[in-house]
């Protein structure tokens, strides 16, 4: 009779703590995702706050407030329709120019900047295909992103390959390797990313090989009817 009873306390202990593991890994992204949107809002309705609160003295503090929010979502329109003309992209290239020579302000800037970069669409875009190369030693396999190709000296195509560092992203190392030497997978890039980040652990539970874009060509050349 104990026996059993015991079973069944150790039985529900384990769902319990299956199930608060599961909510965790549930509520936790959402948790940071909104923490660091509260601090980044935070940070701009207190920029806006001193500048607008004189002119509405009249309005109580929770409307300020809204309208300060407002003021803050407005402002980072501004910025990013600003970013889009030249005129913008190289006045933000002089400030960056600037913080990037301030002692302590440029190891931060240079670390956010880093870190915006890696999961901002144009950086994903200009990763082509995810892809397993043998490195750092034969017979291992390191996760890598194709930036592209180059010609060699005797004029052979190789792929320049993008092995990033797990969990920071933002380093790595460049390889040149000839299609030969590159497994390419069904994998996404979104996916690889995740893998990097992650350490691993969010990872497909399996993948495909296919055939690289050279040898696809090759094969639908041959396929063709002379």
């Amino acid at each position: 009779m104990e026996n059993s009873e015991k079973k069944a306390e150790i039985k529900i202990g384990g769902r319990l703590k299956a199930r608060m593991i599961s909510g965790l890994l549930v509520l936790g992204p959402l948790v940071i995702t909104l923490f660091i949107l509260k601090l980044i809002f935070a940070a701009l309705t207190a920029f806006v706050l001193p500048l607008i609160r004189p002119w509405l003295t009249a309005l109580p503090e929770s409307v300020i407030v809204v309208i300060a929010t407002i003021a803050a979502l407005l402002l980072i329109y501004l910025v990013g329709m600003f970013t889009t003309h030249l005129i913008g992209r190289r006045l933000i290239k002089m400030g960056e120019g600037v913080m990037m020579k301030l002692p302590i302000v440029k190891s931060v800037y240079s670390a956010s900047k880093q870190v915006m970069d890696t999961f901002s669409a144009s950086t994903k875009a200009a990763f082509t295909a995810t892809v397993l190369v043998s490195f750092p030693h034969p017979g291992a396999r390191a996760l890598g992103f194709v930036t592209g190709t180059i010609l060699d000296p005797e004029g052979r195509m190789l792929y320049r390959i993008f092995v990033a560092t797990t969990p920071n992203p933002t380093s790595g190392f460049l390889i040149l390797l000839p299609e030969n030497d590159v497994t390419f997978t069904d994998i996404s890039v979104e996916d690889g990313i995740k893998m990097i980040v992650s350490g691993g652990m969010l990872a497909p539970k399996s993948y495909a090989v296919k055939s690289g874009p050279l040898a696809a060509a090759e094969q639908a050349a041959a396929a063709k009817p002379e």
